[in-house]
């Protein structure tokens, strides 16, 4: 029996390019609300998205920022490697004595955090000029 007709399953690689074919790029734009380095993150925090906020974060600790406010106001989705972004953004800041929090408020993003409890170890803000009245308070590293 030929070929003709058979269904092959994707390898690992071709399925990350039909993702990143399809998905909507995300967007990061950097400013400062002192005490805080702000990163609004726009578009899908996908497999596609998430080294992009990675390389972001690491050049910001790189350039000694210590108190890191991810802004997630013109987030359309995240999955879960948006999430490891986000988490390895806090364990790399609290590693140096810094501190992150989000801006989120979506509900629907919100609640993705919530369910993995990561609510109890970020601080959430429901806009920048509510976060940036608080200070970043630096805090015990992370465990996985």
């Amino acid at each position: 029996m030929g070929t003709a007709g058979r269904a092959f399953p994707r390898t690992y690689c071709q399925s990350l390019q039909a993702v990143a074919f399809f998905s909507v790029s995300v967007t990061i734009q950097r400013s400062e609300r002192l005490p805080w380095t702000v990163l609004s993150v726009g578009g899908e925090l996908d497999v596609v998205g998430a080294p992009d906020l990675r390389q972001a974060v690491v050049k910001e600790v790189a350039d000694g920022a210590r108190g890191l406010l991810i802004d997630l106001s013109e987030l359309d989705f995240v999955d879960s490697f948006g999430m490891g972004a986000i988490v390895g953004a806090l364990k790399r800041l609290r590693q140096r004595g810094g501190e992150l929090a989000l801006v989120c408020p979506s509900r629907r993003i919100r609640r993705v955090f919530e369910l993995c409890d990561l609510d109890r170890i970020i601080a959430f803000h429901d806009s920048i000029d509510s976060a940036a009245g608080s200070e970043p308070a630096p805090s015990a590293p992370v465990t996985p």
